[in-house]
C-alpha cells in the first residue's frame, strides 16, 4: 500500500455548529483487502482513495460502531420497516455512475440539513462514491420501475461497510433507509461476514444516533471493540463512556524513502 499524507487543518463540523472538526487524512493507494479490513477494524472510513478518521482536540463524540451479523436480531419496528417495503426492487452490482442518481443525492441532502460534507457537486461526487473503489458495492432500489435509492459500500469476506445511502421515500410508510440497512445486514448472513460497519455513532446527533439500534452491536472506545448494546437492547457501556480519543496515527512511515506503509 503506497500512502501520501495530508497535512490536515481543522474546519467546520458538520454535526455540531458550535465545533471544529479535525481528521488524520491519508491518500491510499493498492490497498489489499487485509490491510483494508485492518483500517475498518481502527475507525476508518473513505470515500474513493481519500481516507480519514476523526482527531478533534476536545469533542470526542464520534465512536465507530460495528453489529456483530451472527448475532444480529431484527427488532419489531424493524420487521415492519422490512415488510412496508416489500415493493422495492433490489439491483446488487459495482458502483456506476449515473446523472440520475447524482439528482437523487442532491435531493437526498436536502432533507437532512444536519448531516453537511463537502460531495457537492458532480465531479466530487463521482470521485467520492465512483471512483477507485476495488471492494466496492452498490445496490440500487426501485419502485414501479422508478430508481428511488442507492445505497454505496465496501465487502470483503469479513468485513462489510456501509459508505453512504441516499433515498426518497416512495410511500410515507415506507423507511428506505432502514430497509437498505436489513438488507445489506442478511447479505452479511448470507456470505458469512462477521461485522457489518455503520461508520461514527453520535449519540448527541439524531441523525446518526439510530445506528444504535441494529443489535447486537459494538463500539471502539479506548482503541477496542467493546459490546455496547446487547439484542435486548440493554446498554453495556456507561454513556459518560462513549467517546473515542484518536490520539495515534494509524498509518505510518516506512523505513524505505520512497514510499510510506501502513504499519501493522
Amino acid at each position: 500500500m503506497l500512502a501520501h499524507f495530508i497535512d490536515s487543518k481543522p474546519f467546520q463540523c458538520g454535526y455540531f455548529k458550535d465545533r471544529q472538526s479535525l481528521f488524520e487524512e491519508y491518500l491510499l493507494e493498492d490497498i489489499s483487502e487485509v490491510e483494508f479490513d485492518y483500517m475498518l477494524a481502527h475507525g476508518m472510513r473513505h470515500f474513493g482513495e481519500y481516507y480519514f478518521r476523526p482527531r478533534c482536540g476536545t469533542c470526542h463524540e464520534c465512536v465507530p460502531i460495528r453489529v456483530r451479523v451472527d448475532e444480529f436480531r431484527m427488532t419489531r419496528s424493524q420487521k415492519r420497516a422490512l415488510k412496508a417495503c416489500e415493493g422495492i426492487e433490489i439491483r446488487m452490482g459495482l458502483p456506476q455512475f449515473t446523472k440520475q442518481k447524482f439528482r437523487l443525492y442532491l435531493e437526498h441532502k436536502k432533507r437532512f440539513h444536519a448531516l453537511q460534507d463537502d460531495v457537492e457537486d458532480e465531479q466530487n461526487f463521482r470521485l467520492s462514491f465512483y471512483v477507485n473503489t476495488p471492494f466496492g458495492m452498490e445496490f440500487e432500489y426501485y419502485y414501479n420501475g422508478d430508481l428511488v435509492g442507492v445505497a454505496l459500500a465496501d465487502v470483503t469476506q469479513r468485513s462489510f461497510s456501509a459508505i453512504y445511502t441516499f433515498y426518497t421515500n416512495p410511500a410515507p410508510q415506507m423507511s428506505l433507509g432502514t430497509f437498505s440497512v436489513l438488507k445489506q445486514i442478511q447479505l452479511c448472513q448470507r456470505r458469512g461476514i462477521a461485522y457489518y460497519y455503520m461508520g461514527y455513532f453520535i449519540s448527541h446527533n439524531h441523525s446518526l444516533a439510530y445506528k444504535a439500534n441494529f443489535r447486537p452491536n459494538e463500539i471502539y472506545v479506548n482503541n477496542q471493540w467493546k459490546p455496547f448494546r446487547n439484542a435486548e437492547g440493554d446498554y453495556l457501556v456507561p454513556e459518560n463512556q462513549v467517546c473515542w480519543v484518536n490520539n495515534d496515527a494509524l498509518v505510518k512511515a516506512a523505513s524505505h524513502p520512497d514510499r510510506t506503509m501502513q504499519s501493522i
